[in-house]
């Protein structure tokens, strides 16, 4: 398959939006859609941007909710 670049980037930015407001239809999608195409293809790496960002996005959150409740431990010893 030849990549066309136009079509990937359309369709990143539509797996991207799909993936945060409804994932359940993009994961059906692309699921049944065959053959593959570069629009399809961005699709899924829009996905799995957006499923990464996501991921990084929870664990910063929770590595500062570690480091308050720890600086809370260490005052409340001291």
């Amino acid at each position: 398959m030849e990549l066309n670049e136009k079509q990937f980037i359309t369709g990143f930015n539509a797996g991207y939006l799909l993936a945060e407001y409804e994932p359940q239809i993009l994961r059906t999608l692309l699921k049944q859609i065959r053959p593959v195409n570069s629009y399809i293809e961005g699709m899924t790496f829009g996905q799995k941007e957006y499923e990464l960002l996501t991921t990084k996005s929870h664990l910063n959150q929770l590595g500062h909710i570690r480091q308050k409740e720890k600086d809370e431990n260490n005052r409340g010893r001291g």
